[in-house]
């Protein structure tokens, strides 16, 4: 007669197969809760890091525009580039807008008689750049244009001369996009300025906050159209030359 083992199909072995698999159901739960936590805690940390680093990007973005609107080194602080003499007891400031085609008219009728002042010992000329007519072109073609200018600064005042007769020369037609940056790269290397540096000075906009700023500074001082004269800080009511030769008359004799 054979033995038989019991079958282990009873009610109380089903019941603890059925706590077995409740504990292993809740036990990959718990992993999976802690996966999913450590995931969502990489997620948030990588996404500090991202947001954190995009912080420092725009604080260093933010410095550099605030350091770069204190002007280019040739630039004093009321924002003009000074040709001629600088111990010269008279100095006439010329407001000036390269989209202006008052100034344009200006320069070419004026330009003989700063010229003069500037050779000699008594008279310096400070040219003071703004960018008021933006609006008139659809490229901001007088902040283009004026920071241009102060990336050839640092290459002496001859080519900043040349760079300056020929911007008013090609000056552009308002109402249109202006000549392009490379056009304007391609005056100034023409005038006598280093390529390279003025070519990445310019793509980088590298004095665009400074634009903005002497711009800015000289609605404060009361300039509200270009070109506008000064004779040692003395504002004319005109930009006649005959009147600026007056002015500068009378400032030498007293």
């Amino acid at each position: 007669m054979s033995n038989k083992k019991k079958s282990s199909t009873g009610p109380g072995s089903k019941a603890a197969a059925r706590a077995r698999a409740a504990e292993v159901v809740a036990a990959e739960r718990r992993k999976a809760r802690r996966r999913s936590l450590l995931w969502q805690a990489g997620i948030g940390l990588g996404a500090l890091v991202i947001i954190g680093g995009a912080v420092v990007v725009v604080l260093q973005q933010r410095a550099e525009r605030a350091e770069n609107a204190v002007g280019p080194a040739a630039v004093p602080s009321d924002g003009g580039f000074l040709v001629g003499d600088p111990d010269a007891p008279v100095t006439v400031q010329v407001v000036e807008d390269f989209q202006c085609p008052a100034c344009q008219a200006f320069e070419a009728a004026a330009s003989e008689q700063l010229e003069g002042y500037a050779e000699g010992s008594e008279v310096n000329v400070e040219y003071r750049g703004v960018a008021f007519l933006d609006r008139m072109s659809s490229t901001d073609y007088s902040s283009r244009a004026l920071n241009l200018s102060a990336c050839t600064m640092e290459d002496g005042p001859d080519v900043w001369s040349e760079l300056h007769r020929q911007l008013y020369l090609q000056q552009p037609s308002e109402g249109g996009a202006g000549l392009t940056d490379d056009e304007l790269v391609s005056i100034a290397v023409a005038a006598g300025a280093d390529e390279d540096r003025v070519a990445a000075c310019q793509e980088a906009d590298t004095w665009g906050a400074w634009v903005e700023a002497t711009t800015d500074a000289a609605t404060d001082d009361g300039v509200q159209g270009t070109p506008t004269l000064f004779v040692n800080g003395e504002q004319l009511d005109s930009g006649d030359p005959a009147d600026l030769q007056a002015a500068v008359d009378e400032a030498l004799a007293s």
